[in-house]
Formats: structure tokens, sequence, C-alpha cells
């Protein structure tokens, strides 16, 4: 038996996604806290693990302000013309808030 990293519940060890909240199994979840002027340079440090699925950035009170599907091309690397437009948010985003959560899902 295996738990979920969302929400903590009971998964058979063949389970796919978890029963209760959805979440995939078999991710591995970090968390940063970053000033918001580190944020777009910690995105970038991060984006360039191939293990990497999906990035989520969190204000101080736990409320997402982002979240970015990373997706790797066949050359196995990450289209950098898709991630402009990512990047652009995060800048208007460190404009805004002081402190921030960098959540980082990648699998095992």
């Amino acid at each position: 038996m295996a738990n979920c990293i969302e929400c903590g519940a009971d998964m058979p060890a063949e389970a796919k996604f978890c029963s209760s909240c959805g979440a995939q199994a078999g991710m591995k979840k970090d968390v940063y806290q970053v000033s918001a002027e580190g944020l777009v340079g910690k995105v970038k440090e991060v984006i360039n693990d191939a293990r990497v699925k999906r990035i989520i950035i969190k204000d101080d009170k736990g409320k997402v302000l982002l979240s970015i599907p990373v997706t790797w091309g066949a050359a196995g690397t990450v289209a950098v013309l898709a991630l402009a437009p990512w990047l652009a948010a995060l800048g208007v985003i460190a404009g805004i808030v002081t402190k921030c959560t960098v959540e980082v899902e990648k699998t095992d």
C-alpha cells in the first residue's frame, strides 16, 4: 500500500490514480519557499529537470496563483516558446507578492 501525496489516502500499489482525490500515483512533490525576486529564477532552475510534470505557484496564504503544466518534447527539451507566456505571468506575480511557494510535481 502506498499513500497519496495530495490527500494521504491509502492506495493499492498498482493504482495509477488516487480513488479519493484523483492525484496521479508515483508522483513526488518538492516545495520551495521563495521571495518575489527569486521566483522566476527558481522556476527556470526546476524546469530543467526532465522528471518535472507540473509547477504550482501559491501565495503566502496558500492560494494557487498559477499552475504550469510542463510537457517535454521528443527531443527531450521543453519548448522555450511555449514557456514564454508562463514566464511573463511569473513576472507579474512577482510584482504583486512578497513571498510565494513553488510546488514542483515530478515522477519518481
